[in-house]
C-alpha cells in the first residue's frame, strides 16, 4: 500500500497537532489542566484488558514520568464492552500491590464503569487533567472504535468534561514498550496544550517496534481492518449455532484511520461524544412533526 502522504492522510509532526473543539454543556476543566500550568498534573489511566494487562503496567510506569498517575481498571478482560455501565449495582475497589505497595486498584465492572468511578470517587481536589485508556492489545481502527472497551472508558472521560486518549496495539507482538514511551511523549504534548473535554484521541500502532512504523498520520476514523462476525455450524438438536469468524477487510474508506494504520502508520483519530448528526438534526427540524395523531403530516 502506498504511504498516507499519496492517500489523502494528513501527516503530521505531533508538534503540530490540533486537537477537536469542546461541545456546548461540557464541565469547565480544572484549573490545573490550564495549558502551560506547572502545577500537578493528574492522570487517570484504566483499560478494558485487566488490571493484570502487562499494557496498562507499562503504560502507567510510562506516564508516571509525565503527572501524578492513578490506576483503575477492570479486576478482568472486559474487552468489546464499549461504553456500557452496570448503573444500580454496588462496586467494590479492590487495593493491587506489588513489593513496592500499592500502585493501582480493580473493578469488578465494565471499563467505563471503572473510569466514572474513579472519576467520582478518587479524583484530586480540582479533578483529573486527562484520562489515558490502554494499552489495550489489539488495533481500535474505524468501526471497532464504537465497541472497544478501550475506548468506552476514554469515552466515561469525555463525558465527565476530562480530555482522553484511547490507546491500542495491533500486530502479532505484544510488546508494549514502545507504544508506552510514545504515548507518554504525547501526553506531555498534551499538557502544554489547552484541554479539549469531550474528545477522545484514539492512538492505535500498527506494531510494537519503532524501526517499522512508517509514520504518525492523523485521519478521521473509518472502515475495518478485519471483519468480525458470526457463520452457522451443525445445530444441537433444536437449537442453532453460530462461531465467531473474523476476515481480512479488502478495502479501507480514503482518508480514513483505518487506511493509514494497514499503511504502517501510527493513526490519530479525535473522536467527539457528542454523536448527533447535524444535517439530519436541520432535516427532521423541516418536516413540521405535530403530535396530534389527527392532524395530516404537513398540515
Amino acid at each position: 500500500m502506498s504511504r498516507p502522504d499519496r492517500m489523502g492522510i494528513a501527516v503530521v509532526s505531533l508538534l503540530a497537532l490540533s486537537l477537536g473543539c469542546e461541545p456546548a454543556g461540557s464541565p469547565a476543566p480544572s484549573e490545573t489542566a490550564q495549558a502551560g500550568d506547572s502545577g500537578p498534573y493528574h492522570i487517570l489511566v484504566t483499560n478494558d484488558d485487566g488490571i493484570g494487562s502487562p499494557g496498562i503496567q507499562l503504560l502507567a510506569e510510562a506516564l508516571r514520568d509525565v503527572g501524578e498517575v492513578t490506576v483503575v481498571a477492570p479486576c478482568g478482560q472486559r474487552s468489546g464492552a464499549s461504553m456500557s455501565v452496570q448503573l444500580g449495582r454496588e462496586k467494590r475497589l479492590m487495593p493491587i500491590s506489588d513489593e513496592n505497595g500499592t500502585w493501582g486498584h480493580c473493578v469488578d465492572a465494565t471499563p467505563a464503569d471503572a473510569a466514572m468511578l474513579a472519576l467520582e470517587g478518587l479524583a484530586p481536589e480540582g479533578g483529573f487533567d486527562l484520562v489515558v485508556s490502554g494499552i489495550n492489545a489489539g488495533a481500535n481502527t474505524g468501526d471497532f472504535g464504537h465497541m472497544s472497551g478501550t475506548v468506552g472508558a476514554a469515552m466515561m472521560g469525555a463525558y465527565y468534561g476530562v480530555p482522553a486518549v484511547a490507546v491500542s496495539l495491533g500486530g502479532q507482538e505484544m510488546d508494549f514498550g514502545y507504544p508506552a514511551a510514545f504515548t507518554a511523549r504525547f501526553v506531555e504534548q498534551l499538557r502544554e496544550r489547552a484541554p479539549r473535554p469531550g474528545v477522545v484521541l484514539s492512538v492505535n500502532f500498527p506494531v510494537a517496534r519503532e524501526d517499522a512504523v512508517a509514520g504518525v498520520a492523523v485521519g478521521r476514523m473509518g472502515g475495518s481492518y478485519v471483519r468480525y462476525g458470526y457463520e452457522e455450524v451443525e445445530p444441537e438438536g433444536e437449537v442453532r449455532v453460530f462461531r465467531p469468524s473474523v476476515t481480512p477487510a479488502d478495502t479501507h474508506p480514503p482518508g480514513s484511520d483505518t487506511e493509514a494504520f494497514v499503511g504502517g502508520m501510527i493513526t490519530i483519530a479525535p473522536l467527539r461524544f457528542d454523536r448527533t448528526d447535524e444535517d439530519m438534526l436541520r432535516e427532521l427540524a423541516s418536516w413540521e412533526l405535530d403530535h396530534r395523531l389527527g392532524v395530516p403530516p404537513g398540515s
